[in-house]
């Protein structure tokens, strides 16, 4: 007969149950700060796709210096491209009779305008985005802002740029001036709203403490604080496209204002495709 195990020894041979290990850490989510690559071109394309890393190096305060000249660059060189096609829209619809050494200048001074256009109203708003700030508790710099203006500013112009392919598109294929005149309006105030989007995007990051309940009335006190000093700076760098009607001039004369003569072509463009479906009337 085979010897019985002792009760203790049974006791040792059972499995024993372990308290509950913890679970594995969770690995860190922490945003890296944005490494600027070489060549223009890469760096349109990394403040693009990385807004995040570029957002993070902004509070974290490092080399604002030199990303704010990157911003600075990427502003001018966008603008400047779809200021070039603006410039251009008589002289691709062919309804300037103008020689064209004077297209040519209308095309160069457009293209520097449209830069203009957008560095002069950053400078005018830079003050009142950045004391409206502190209202919420945002504890960010000067420099801070600054930087994440330019980075809007960047991302504005970039975008405005992406439509310039249709605006050259519907400068061919098109002669009337009021339609193309307000699908340049349009088209500024879809970057404009994708620019102050960004801005919002990046003011989250930079200042997570900033009371959530009051970001939807600061970002709509700087949609319209945007939006109405960059049309009235628009309206004092005019003209950007050109009439076909009048002689060249770089800039014109302070009369009207920006909201009048949006809804003068307007009502241009409907008067026009009025007339073209009514018939002749015969005598």
């Amino acid at each position: 007969m085979s010897e019985k195990t002792p009760p203790e020894e049974q006791a040792h041979d059972l499995p024993r149950l372990e308290p509950d290990s913890p679970p594995p850490p969770i690995p860190s989510m922490e945003v890296e700060p944005a490494r600027l690559p070489r060549g223009l071109v890469r760096q349109i394309d990394y403040v693009l796709t990385h807004h995040e890393q570029v957002q993070e190096s902004i509070r974290r305060d490092e080399s604002l210096w030199k990303f704010s000249r990157t911003f600075v660059l990427i502003a001018i060189v966008m603008a400047a491209c779809y200021g070039v096609v603006m410039g251009g829209t008589n002289w691709l619809q062919g309804q300037n009779a103008m020689p064209f050494n004077l297209e040519f200048l209308m095309m160069l001074i457009t293209g520097i305008k449209v830069p203009v256009l957008y560095l002069l109203t950053l400078f005018i708003v830079v003050a009142p985005i950045y004391v409206s700030s502190t209202f919420v508790g945002s504890g960010i710099t000067f420099s801070q802002m600054v930087a994440l203006l330019l980075s809007s500013t960047a991302i504005m112009a970039t975008t405005l740029a992406s439509m310039a392919s249709v605006a050259f598109f519907f400068s061919l294929t098109t002669t009337n001036y009021s339609f193309i005149k307000i699908l340049h309006v349009i088209f500024f105030a879809y970057a404009g709203l994708a620019g102050v989007g960004y801005l919002l995007r990046g003011f989250e990051v930079i200042a997570p403490g900033a009371k959530r309940a009051t970001l939807r009335w600061i970002f709509v006190l700087w949609l319209v604080l945007y939006m109405f000093v960059g049309t009235q700076m628009a309206w004092v760098l005019r003209p950007f496209v050109g009439s076909p009607d009048l002689e060249f001039q770089v800039f014109r004369e302070k009369e009207g204002n920006f909201y009048e003569n949006v809804l003068q072509s307007i009502g241009d463009v409907f008067n026009e495709s009025n007339e073209i479906e009514r018939p002749p009337v015969e005598d």
